[in-house]
């Protein structure tokens, strides 16, 4: 699972194996350590969201994503690449955005692993 925060705005993008993992445990989670007591966490779970939309929710270093089940699973399914809301927050607003990782096509040396990637669908161009 791959997150990118700009602004006001969160972006996770979920691979098959995170997207498997999500049906099948209701729940997928990625943390980076800042040592032994400190981490911030993150989370995608199916949960309490509006239909067609995600919500999320910060809370003691625990940035946490919710998608409807239906959604999820009509998701998983299908060719929809991904969801998107703009959420409400006292004093503003948070643009959330949810999507399938695509592989990349421009093969890049380097740490980030396209094995679980979803075929790109620029591909067969």
């Amino acid at each position: 699972m791959k997150l990118r925060l700009k602004g006001n705005s969160i972006r996770l993008r979920l691979d098959r194996k995170d997207l498997e993992g999500l049906i099948g445990l209701g729940r997928v989670e990625e943390s980076l350590r800042f040592g032994p007591d400190a981490a911030f966490v993150y989370a995608v779970e199916v949960g309490e969201a509006p239909r067609g939309g995600p919500s999320a929710s910060y809370r003691d270093g625990r940035l946490t994503v919710r998608l409807d089940r239906r959604d999820v699973e009509e998701w998983a399914g299908g060719d929809l690449v991904g969801f998107e809301r703009v959420q409400e927050v006292e004093g503003g607003a948070v643009r959330i955005l949810i999507e399938k990782d695509f592989a990349c096509l421009d093969r890049r040396t380097g740490p980030e692993d396209d094995a679980h990637a979803f075929p790109n669908p620029s591909s067969s161009c």
